[in-house]
């Protein structure tokens, strides 16, 4: 039988999924007894929503199949997709990250980002019923971090009512996302394991 492991799956937001930088951060996670894995959607150009979250909905059962627990983080546009997730499979996802998450008032986002990104139009659209089934002990399960200056996504467009939250001893939208799976990624994944406990 495969010994059961942790594995963190990472969804990063838009332009950030073009990059690698952040896939090889989050495999080093491996030195706090996680398995880190980064998946984009990606956000941008013109495949359905549908046909990219099934790519990360495969990378869940494919760890579930193996008997692991499978957790969750999405930074910025990322937090809607993995929250979408996490609304229809709560019972097989031990806990979610969010970091400096767009959530709330998707009409905010600037026409230009959601012509280039439409997948991430859908994702926001769908995820404004998704939040209201989520259940007490689903919030239980989910934190937020955010920065108290990001002048991409306000605080109040990060908020979940019953959701744990911390703040990031970083000022700014990518620095406070850097911080999160950098210097304070022990802390992350430490948290996050202690989720899946509640």
């Amino acid at each position: 039988m495969t010994h059961q492991q942790n594995h963190i799956i990472y969804v990063p937001g838009i332009h950030d999924d073009i990059y690698h930088a952040q896939g090889l951060l989050v495999k080093a996670w491996r030195l706090f007894g996680v398995r880190g894995h980064c998946q984009v959607m990606p956000w941008f150009g013109e495949q359905s929503y549908e046909t990219k979250i099934q790519h990360l909905q495969g990378k869940i059962d494919y760890y579930k199949a193996q008997g692991h627990k499978v957790f969750l983080i999405g930074a910025s546009a990322g937090a809607s997709a993995v929250l979408n997730l996490y609304a229809d499979n709560s019972g097989s996802i031990e806990g979610v990250a969010l970091i400096c998450p767009k959530i709330n008032r998707p009409e905010t986002v600037r026409r230009a980002t959601y012509k280039a990104n439409p997948a991430f139009r859908t994702s926001l659209s769908i995820l404004q019923p998704n939040l209201a089934k989520l259940t007490s002990r689903d919030k239980a399960h989910i934190i937020i971090y955010y920065s108290p200056k990001d002048g991409v996504i306000p605080h109040r467009d990060s908020r979940i009512p019953g959701v744990k939250e911390y703040k990031l001893p970083a000022v700014g939208h990518g620095y406070a996302i850097l911080y999160a799976i950098t210097l304070g990624s022990p802390k992350l994944c430490d948290r996050l394991k202690k989720l899946a406990t509640t």
